[in-house]
């Protein structure tokens, strides 16, 4: 078998029709039901997902199955530390749930109206709920409310900074604003497209937003608009490596992409299902990939 047939051994096919770079697939795994939720881990690489049949799935960073529970309803927005020590979940009613690494709940809070987004900070002493009222809750570990604030649009996206402790949060039209824990605007801004979605560099000095047809909009980590990456396609999804190296993209006409800091495309594929989630490994080597379907799988750039 030469190097060539041997990289692309176990690879999907749809993989392996894809444009430039080809990564490698080191794993791939089908959830019992259709996808809901995916959260990546990506100090321990570790992927916490949940599906259809009311499960919530941990796998190793191998892929393998760590730990499976069932929720009493199906989760429909899921978060995880970074060290993969602690997650929430808001499940259909609106219930939000704290867990630990085994799965195992430690509380739940009723959530007092309907959930955009939920994120939770790097180690996990807190965690953000955005409502469809423009009321987030900022809770910390032991179930305590210690901020509510309000913005003029509800916030469809949330997510905390690694280095610092501020708070990012995008609405579906028209604001994009970092905040402090204590729920004060450290700045505002009008955002003349639909977001997605929202993902920041570790310092929080790049934040990229899935700006439907206007491809990922980049802000700095004051506001200030840096461009664009224009891509094709309404893009939907998207995440970026710890350092601004990489971003894996999709759209909602179900083309992936891989892309370096300055906006070039490395590798597209079309996808065969919607993809639910995407998660970039903090060195920017590769992506975890969520589909409706059920499959996730590892796209590996590292050592190719």
């Amino acid at each position: 078998m030469s190097a060539s047939e041997s990289r692309e051994f176990g690879v999907p096919g749809w993989v392996r029709m894809g444009t430039g770079r080809m990564p490698a697939v080191p794993w791939t795994f089908n959830c019992d039901g259709l996808l809901t939720a995916l959260s990546f881990a990506r100090e321990s690489g570790e992927v916490f997902a949940a599906d259809s049949t009311h499960g919530l799935i941990r796998l190793d960073a191998h892929g393998e199955l760590a730990s499976l529970t069932r929720f009493p309803e199906t989760i429909r927005l899921l978060a995880i530390s970074d060290d993969g020590q602690w997650g929430c979940a808001v499940v259909e009613d609106g219930t939000l749930f704290r867990f630990d690494r085994a799965l195992e709940i430690v509380w739940e809070f009723e959530l007092p109206e309907p959930c955009l987004a939920i994120a939770l900070a790097p180690f996990g002493f807190h965690v953000a709920a955005a409502m469809t009222d423009g009321q987030t809750d900022i809770l910390n570990e032991r179930k305590r409310r210690i901020a509510r604030f309000e913005t003029v649009r509800p916030l469809a996206c949330l997510e905390f900074c690694t280095q610092t402790p501020h708070l990012y949060g995008a609405a579906e039209h028209g604001l994009v604003g970092c905040y402090e824990m204590s729920g004060a605007a450290l700045w505002q801004e009008r955002f003349w497209s639909n977001v997605g979605d929202l993902c920041l560099t570790g310092d929080g000095d790049l934040v990229y937003l899935a700006g439907s047809a206007h491809g990922i909009q980049t802000l700095d980590g004051d506001g200030g608009t840096l461009g664009a990456y224009v891509l094709e396609g309404t893009v939907r999804q998207v995440a970026c490596s710890y350092e601004p190296s990489r971003l894996i993209a999709a759209n909602v006409e179900r083309q992936l992409f891989w892309i370096d800091s300055d906006g070039e495309v490395l590798w597209s594929a079309d996808t065969p299902h919607d993809v639910v989630e995407l998660g970039c490994e903090a060195f920017g080597d590769s992506a975890i990939c969520g589909m409706s379907d059920g499959t996730i799988l590892k796209l590996d750039w590292g050592g190719i």
